[in-house]
């Protein structure tokens, strides 16, 4: 398994996948938002609810105008990337960002989701690279996962490719991206830049070869 935790190799890598981490930390930043925002008159599952909700909504909106397309297959939402062959799908995680240990998702996964990370596999190993049909190629696109683990102030998060789902888990992963780790999260918008942002992303795409 190969984790990528600097910048200098992340941002390189992200590119790669037709991402930089900007809008990748937006995204967080939604996410953590939403969890915010429930109260103690919400049901206890709220904070989570609302963090995917925030999270899934803000994926799309800062991901579709580069080129990435809404995807809904087997009922998981998610961002799909036509050019790069890839799907982006948020996850609340109860461990993230940790370089010595996998992430951990907070909610059981279903025949779904082991689908998809299956069919998945299909793309990294393929030795003959046929153009494939539009449908086809979304089927076996290969699913990585933005896992944001929030706890009170402290913030991790990570885009990791896994290898399979097992007892309702992922099991293993072929790449580790890690967004933020522990104890960078230090304030309501640390990451936040003073600048004014771009008013677009700027993302050099490259198919994975």
């Amino acid at each position: 398994m190969t984790v990528v935790a600097e910048d200098s190799e992340v941002m390189p890598r992200l590119e790669q996948l037709g991402a930089t981490k900007p809008p990748l930390l937006d995204v967080i930043r939604a996410a953590v938002g939403g969890r915010r925002n429930a109260t103690s008159y919400h049901p206890l599952s709220a904070g989570g609810l609302q963090s995917w909700i925030e999270g899934t909504a803000h994926l799309r909106r800062v991901f579709l105008p580069l080129g990435w397309e809404i995807c809904r297959r087997d009922n998981i939402e998610s961002v799909y990337n036509p050019k790069t062959g890839i799907k982006i799908v948020f996850q609340n995680a109860d461990r993230a960002g940790d370089p010595l240990y996998d992430p951990i998702a907070t909610s059981r996964k279903g025949a779904g989701s082991a689908r998809a990370v299956e069919l998945g596999q299909f793309e990294l190993f393929a030795e003959d690279e046929e153009r494939k049909e539009k449908e086809v190629a979304e089927l076996t696109a290969t699913t990585w996962i933005l896992f944001v683990h929030a706890d009170r102030d402290d913030v991790c998060a990570e885009l990791s490719c896994p290898i399979a789902i097992n007892d309702e888990q992922f099991d293993g992963f072929h790449e580790r991206i890690l967004l933020v780790q522990k104890g960078e999260w230090d304030g309501p918008d640390p990451l936040a830049d003073d600048d004014e942002p771009p008013a677009e992303y700027e993302v050099n795409v490259s198919r994975k070869g």
